[in-house]
């Protein structure tokens, strides 16, 4: 038996897990900003997230990627589930907001913002976080590239060979991943955290003025 669905479409275990990770996140980032980074062990912040190691594992490959919130992409995305939740919203037949949904469910890790300042703070110490950063997001928007690139060669707009299919892909999950983050930025800004139904309101809402800016520039 699932969990009843919470009001942000969550079920009970995959809110368990979503705090578990936040917990590993949350201790590796401040082990990190309290200790420096060269400081901080696997053991240390498991302990004080109040799991194992091998748990630690299960949702991050390595400290840093801890310390920045990022998903393994094992677990961040599969093909098959990805191009099941876009299939699943392509229904609305607006394919920004439904690659820009599916781009935040797949980096969705810290979207509430709570740690976003601290984030920013450990990458100015530790440069060494900016590039697994930028390595990380550019080797995930090329797997949703893929998973988008498949959608569109099934998308009549896309079949007429005026565009490179595997380039717009791309450069729409760039696009879309641009907006998850002014998204993520603005409520970073404000003085307390934002609760997870407020960060998503924010978040659909910088979704339409994403379109509204693409209807202004055609």
């Amino acid at each position: 038996m699932t969990g009843a669905p919470y009001p942000t479409g969550e079920t009970l275990r995959a809110r368990k897990q979503r705090q578990t990770r936040e917990a590993i996140h949350r201790a590796a980032l401040r082990r990190a900003l309290e200790h420096g980074i060269e400081n901080v062990t696997v053991a240390e912040v498991s302990a004080e997230a109040n799991v194992s190691t091998r748990t630690f594992f299960n949702y991050f490959p390595t400290k840093e990627d801890a310390i920045l919130g990022l998903r393994d992409v094992r677990e961040s995305i599969d093909g098959d589930a990805a191009m099941e939740s876009l299939m699943d919203r392509e229904p609305t037949g607006d394919l920004v907001t439904d690659v820009a949904h599916l781009v935040r469910s797949v980096f969705a890790a810290t979207l509430s913002g709570s740690t976003v300042k601290r984030i920013r703070e450990a990458m100015v110490r530790y440069p060494q976080l900016r590039r697994r950063q930028l390595e990380r997001v550019s080797h995930i928007e090329e797997h949703l590239g893929r998973v988008v690139a498949r959608h569109l060669r099934s998308d009549s707009r896309f079949t007429d060979g005026s565009v490179d299919i595997d380039d717009a892909a791309r450069m729409i999950v760039v696009v879309c991943a641009g907006a998850m983050r002014f998204a993520v930025h603005s409520s970073a800004n404000e003085d307390s955290p934002r609760s997870i139904e407020e960060s998503e309101l924010q978040f659909d809402q910088t979704v339409e003025l994403l379109r509204k800016v693409i209807r202004k520039l055609q």
